[in-house]
């Protein structure tokens, strides 16, 4: 299996909170024989890879140069699907909900740029002003854009949930200036791979190898150039439970059902409409169940997800779903992860003896096929940094 080929210690960074450059991953770069950089390149192909029982929404032509694809999904309501190669370059979906006087935007992106880029687009529908930008969590790639929010509408409000006030500039920040600090040296590895015509394994670099390094380089360009104007604009509105919404017919419920992908995981509903705005307790091929999330609690979270009428949902990454059966299964690989973990910790088993124990080739063949990238995402975020995380809690005082 993929998964073996990964040293027992090897669990990836959360590829939201940008924590590429940790030492971890510095000296196992160093070390003879291994090549993490070229795995961690390879399995980030799988975001944007096709899977089974998935039905995009039609999309509105677009220009080839745009980073997004514009998605009406209902009157007044159209999402921005990213399609950039997804290594670094990993900005969020956003959805605008333009209302009788104004507009609420859920997401702003990874950085003022992409933000940019969005607002024009919005420009082009409504010339109302943003009244809300819902943050949907406080991993960077979805709040760093808040100051573009601030710049063009001053009057603009930022609602997330509180722990976001706690979170965001302890974690949040200690995780970004890690990707700061690596992120010149990786961009100067990929210029070198890119002029020896080397991929990172070693081998010939393929076409596809190609177009995500140059992407990479200039994602990171882009960040290490912003860095010093960047400031981090945490919410003026937080939400415990429930924050519902009216403009005009229109009812928007902003909702915590609980802890997920990260403690401070919010959705929007739109019941008339019935759409559903998950963030990231939604990211499609692969759940991504990293270091700031909590297993234990992920599954219930998401079955209260599925009470909630709709039949359009908009995930964190990937593209519009059109019914529910991503998020059932979701809900039964979080299950058998949470119930394994919890059954090995209680057997006395130690963190290594239960990613061992833990059994979870029915979901990965259902979530992976062929695909050995998607393996990869798997055996990172599931059976290594998931399980991690579940033995965490289940051992936790």
């Amino acid at each position: 299996m993929i998964e073996d080929l990964l040293p027992p210690d090897y669990t990836l960074p959360n590829l939201i909170q940008l924590r590429f450059f940790s030492g971890k991953l510095d000296r196992g770069l160093q070390r003879k024989g291994e090549s993490l950089m070229m795995k961690k390149i390879v399995f980030l192909l799988l975001l944007f890879v096709g899977i089974r029982n998935v039905s995009p929404v039609a999309a509105q032509p677009q220009s080839p140069a745009s980073n997004f694809e514009i998605q009406k999904l209902a009157e007044g309501v159209y999402a921005a699907i990213r399609k950039q190669p997804p290594l670094m370059s990993f900005d969020p979906n956003n959805v605008f909900i333009i209302n009788d006087d104004d507009v609420i935007v859920v997401d702003a992106n990874a950085s003022l740029a992409a933000t940019k880029e969005l607002i024009a687009e919005l420009r082009k529908l409504t010339n109302k002003p943003v009244k809300y930008v819902i943050n949907t969590h406080w991993h960077d790639d979805h709040i760093i854009g808040n100051q573009a929010y601030r710049d063009a509408f001053p009057q603009v409000e930022f609602i997330a949930h509180a722990s976001t006030l706690q979170d965001r500039p302890t974690i949040g920040e200690a995780n970004r200036q890690q990707m700061l600090t690596g992120g010149k040296g990786y961009a100067e590895h990929l210029r070198k791979q890119l002029e020896q015509n080397k991929s990172l394994a070693g081998t010939p670099i393929t076409e596809e190898e190609r177009i995500n390094y140059r992407s990479d380089v200039a994602w990171l360009e882009r960040a290490l150039t912003e860095a010093l104007s960047i400031k981090i604009i945490l919410p003026t509105l937080t939400v415990e439970d429930r924050l519902t919404l009216h403009r005009g017919t229109r009812t928007i419920e902003i909702r915590y059902l609980g802890r997920g992908h990260t403690g401070a995981d919010l959705i929007v509903h739109l019941p008339k409409e019935g759409i559903l705005i998950t963030g990231d307790l939604v990211v499609w091929p692969v759940p991504l169940v990293g270091s700031t999330s909590f297993p234990a609690a992920y599954s219930a979270t998401m079955d209260k997800l599925l009470t909630l009428p709709a039949n359009i949902f908009v995930p964190g990454h990937g593209p519009v779903l059109r019914d529910n059966e991503y998020l059932k299964l979701m809900s039964r690989l979080l299950t058998s992860l949470k119930d394994q973990t919890a059954a090995a910790v209680a057997r006395g088993e130690t963190l290594e003896q239960a990613r061992k124990s833990v059994n979870l080739t029915e979901f990965r063949k259902l979530f992976t096929g062929d695909s050995m990238m998607r393996r990869i995402l798997f055996g990172d975020y599931v059976s290594g940094a998931g399980v991690a995380a579940a033995y965490r809690e289940a051992t936790a005082k």
